[in-house]
């Protein structure tokens, strides 16, 4: 069964040799490790590039993005970069973490016994680097000392329930969501998939630890994803290439796959898009009416308070 790693890069020359490392040293060696640069202003590039040549690493690439696109959208083209290789497991890979040298050989063993998962995550440990970094609250799965744990169902879009840089996916489920995954929508790729995942029964977690992640100021991840400092346009932008991006990727992949949550998840789509549309009226009223007639597809209340805050803004545009 061959494998693939999916690295995007910014800035992390400081990071990034360990993890190439802890890659390099696998028990099980990766066929084909992508990595994608996204300009950085450092030295990461040219690390990588020397660290390929002296370890005469075959299968090892690096390519730097001709501009600045953002984590999200690099990603994204990582994936799409995936479905041309001769590999049928797809890791996905941070620039400043370290795996477990079986980290690999683990979640294949586990892959190769089970045809029917599709997404595999696995338990961490952290490491704070300094005092502002944070600590995310991982999920707790109720069997958590079996081997296994299923995914339960997420339905909206939602945190994963571990940490990208531990999932393994199978190439089949790439190929399906990246046919439904358009340019202009930005969700969060490990959200994508183990929210769907979770909504078709192929998600599992191997309660073992297999990496460590360094915790630090400047993490992309544990970071709100709208502050209340941010404009109108934000609030709205978000709302479309996030939420209705990932319930419009969800509800294709389920209907495609002739799942019986199709039309539930129809329903959350058509919602994520009354949301959206509503909030871009500039009509506090348009708001209030979903919040409260929509209020059962809210997660939390979290979410009904910040579409009212956005309601009340006043918008940016002249």
């Amino acid at each position: 069964m061959k494998t693939a790693v999916l690295m995007a890069s910014y800035n992390g020359e400081k990071f990034i040799t360990e993890q190439l490392d802890s890659i390099r040293k696998q028990s099980r060696k990766p066929d084909f490790v992508i990595i994608r640069d996204d300009c950085s202003s450092d030295n990461t590039v040219e690390l990588i590039e020397k660290y390929i040549s002296q370890y005469e690493l075959d299968g090892w690439t690096i390519t730097r993005n001709k501009t600045n696109v953002g984590w999200r959208a690099n990603f994204r083209q990582l994936l799409l970069d995936s479905i041309a290789l001769d590999a049928e497991i797809i890791f996905f890979s941070d620039q400043d973490d370290v795996w477990k040298e079986d980290k690999n050989a683990q979640q294949l063993n586990v892959m190769e016994r089970h045809p029917d998962i599709e997404v595999l995550s696995g338990d961490l440990e952290f490491i704070k680097l300094d005092e502002k970094a944070t600590i995310p609250n991982l999920y707790v799965f109720p069997d958590k000392e079996e081997i296994l744990s299923k995914y339960p169902i997420h339905k909206n879009y939602q945190g994963g329930f571990r940490q990208g840089m531990t999932l393994a996916i199978r190439k089949s489920l790439i190929i399906d969501v990246m046919q439904y995954w358009k340019e202009e929508y930005k969700p969060t790729h490990d959200m994508v998939f183990q929210g769907i995942a979770s909504l078709l029964g192929t998600g599992y977690n191997l309660n073992e630890v297999v990496a460590t992640q360094k915790r630090h100021s400047s993490n992309a991840s544990g970071k709100p994803i709208v502050s209340l400092n941010d404009s109108k346009e934000v609030h709205v932008q978000d709302l479309y290439e996030k939420r209705v991006g990932y319930h419009d990727i969800a509800y294709h992949v389920l209907e495609k796959r002739n799942s019986q949550l199709v039309k539930e998840q129809k329903d959350y789509l058509d919602w994520a898009k009354r949301r959206y549309e509503a909030a871009k009226t500039n009509h506090f009223w348009n708001v209030l009416k979903i919040i409260i007639l929509d209020r059962k597809y809210y997660i939390h209340y979290t979410g009904q308070l910040r579409d009212l805050y956005f309601a009340f803004k006043k918008s940016n545009k002249v």
